[in-house]
């Protein structure tokens, strides 16, 4: 997706307003215009202020707003079309009003939850208190957290708006409109102790239940939830124990509050097409460009990538099959070019190689449960079509993807589901390198795949001006299909028809496809929001190979 970080007020800001706290003032509402539930950023002096709605009117009503003043607000629900007026006041004292017009009425959605992470925590004998940080897709500034289904006290901290790229909300089966995290303290509880934590926004809806176990002391603190410890990333990692740092993570870029993934890709010698920068840079700024808020610093996720090694040159390699004078074993290869020692724990190892003896362009060693902390990239003997920046770089991520526990289906591994936005895909992976009749056979939510807003595949072709290489998951929006009652004419969305059945037309308004290959016509396909299913545990538990 295209986002827009809404910026969160920092200590310094604070200590700077402290100061001259007089009359509010609002520079401009980003955006300024937009449906209801709307997330708005307010740019200005907004610090412990409150905003109104409708101010000065018999309807106004005040804005829950940010931690330490009214810096973001959600457009209320059921908001009238047209403009309405916006205004801060602070110590009694009110500042300049600025309108946002509302533009439509939305399809009611219920929030969702992501993540659940620690911001702070005390730890006390057999208790903690802790500030959890709280956050996931459509959550309103106003929203409870409720932790066992009581609410706990609560406050919006920081959003990401979210563009839907042209897509008509109807057609989506949970258009996400933004993203926003809630600080949130549910007071002393046990160490170790697991909450089921959930969201209520101001309409009543309830999100899903993440359930997030409290750490049983400080030397277990893991606040990002990335799988590292706070105190390796901060003052780093000592392998054998004996003392001595074996590598700095925070040298690496590591952020106790901000998810760290580390990857070694060694690319093997005398391969026809090797991988470059844009490969790397593509890989690396998807996962930062991942809805995911963070306390403080940059959002997404820090994917550190050492790409300096090399493996010699195999015909084939595999995690398995008898060694000969053209094969060999991934192991074989990681024993003699990793660094096991010290890495094993921290991690995940990939070659970049020639090809497997299948034929396949990868594969990992995820055991679909804790992960996985190998793979393979394996498609140098392809045509030239699939040897480009983009191709490369959607298929290492989706080996990796693997390798954190994503399937090629959503929630199964049904390699062909067109409502599923995701590098992860069978319809996605090596799109851009099929013929246009592969293309219109294997749809998708083209505007998501090109990130280009409205973009169509018309006949199958790509769209004039795109400009790879773009990659990345799902976000879990889109609308649920019935292989046995799929409307052409509607298609996936905007009304871009397709030809579900294959007969030559797309005027059936109830065709059938078996779209996941298992033979029958009787499944429903539905979406799944990798980034907020992501597991990072498999250097730990070393997945299946």
């Amino acid at each position: 997706m295209i986002q827009s970080k809404l910026r969160a007020v920092s200590l310094l800001a604070c200590i700077v307003f402290i100061g001259g706290c007089g009359t509010p003032d609002i520079r401009s509402l980003d955006p300024n215009t937009g449906p209801e539930r709307t997330l708005v950023d307010i740019e200005g002096d907004s610090f412990l202020s409150t905003a109104y709605w409708d101010a000065g009117t018999a309807s106004e009503q005040p804005l829950a707003g940010g931690f330490l003043g009214a810096y973001l607000f959600t457009v209320p629900t059921g908001a009238a079309l047209g403009p309405h007026d916006v205004q801060l006041q602070r110590f009694g004292r009110r500042g300049n009003i600025v309108p946002f017009t509302v533009t439509a009425a939305l399809p009611a959605t219920a929030p969702r939850l992501d993540r659940v992470s620690i911001v702070f925590a005390d730890f006390q004998a057999s208790t903690v208190n802790t500030w959890l940080y709280v956050q996931g897709a459509n959550i309103d500034a106003a929203a409870e957290v409720l932790i066992n289904n009581s609410p706990v006290p609560s406050v919006a901290h920081k959003g990401i708006q979210n563009d839907l790229l042209g897509v008509n909300p109807t057609d989506l089966g949970f258009p996400v409109y933004h993203y926003l995290a809630l600080i949130a303290g549910p007071g002393a509880r046990d160490v170790g102790g697991t909450l089921n934590v959930s969201v209520r926004n101001t309409d009543g809806q309830v999100s899903n239940v993440v359930s997030y176990t409290l750490p049983s002391n400080a030397a277990t603190m893991d606040r990002d939830g990335d799988d590292l410890l706070d105190d390796w990333e901060i003052n780093g990692y000592d392998a054998d124990g004996d003392g001595t740092v074996d590598i700095d993570l925070a040298a690496l870029g590591a952020d106790p509050l901000r998810p760290d993934i580390f990857l070694e890709v060694d690319v093997m010698q005398g391969l026809t097409n090797n991988p470059g920068n844009a490969v790397w840079n593509a890989f690396t700024g998807a996962f930062a460009a991942a809805p995911i808020i963070n306390p403080a610093g940059p959002n997404g996720i820090n994917l550190v990538l050492d790409t300096r090694g090399t493996v010699p040159f195999w015909q084939t390699i595999d995690f398995g099959g008898t060694e000969t004078a053209t094969h060999r074993r991934f192991n074989t290869l990681k024993t003699a070019n990793f660094d096991d020692a010290n890495r094993d724990r921290i991690y995940h190892y990939c070659i970049w190689a020639n090809m497997r003896p299948n034929g396949s362009s990868g594969v990992s060693d995820v055991d679909w449960v804790n992960g996985g902390d190998d793979c393979i990239v394996s498609f140098d003997d392809f045509s030239a079509g699939f040897q480009t920046a983009q191709s490369m770089a959607e298929t290492i991520m989706h080996e990796f993807g693997h390798n954190l526990n994503q399937r090629h289906g959503g929630a199964t591994h049904a390699q062909n589901n067109p409502t599923y936005s995701s590098v992860m895909s069978y319809n996605w992976q090596l799109r851009s390198g099929r013929s246009n009749g592969w293309r219109r056979n294997n749809p998708v939510y083209a505007p998501f795949f090109y990130q280009m807003n409205a973009a169509v595949e018309t006949n199958g072709a790509i769209p004039t001006g795109w400009a790879p290489p773009t990659i990345d998951f799902s976000e879990g929006m889109g609308r649920s299909l019935v292989e046995n009652n799929l409307s052409e004419p509607v298609g996936l969305y905007n009304a871009n028809a397709i030809d579900w059945n294959m007969d030559g037309d797309s005027t059936d308004t109830s065709a059938s496809r078996d779209l996941n290959g298992d033979g029958d016509t009787n499944d429903t396909m539905t979406d799944l929001s990798n980034w907020a299913n992501l597991v990072f545990s498999g250097p730990r538990n070393d997945g299946t190979n």
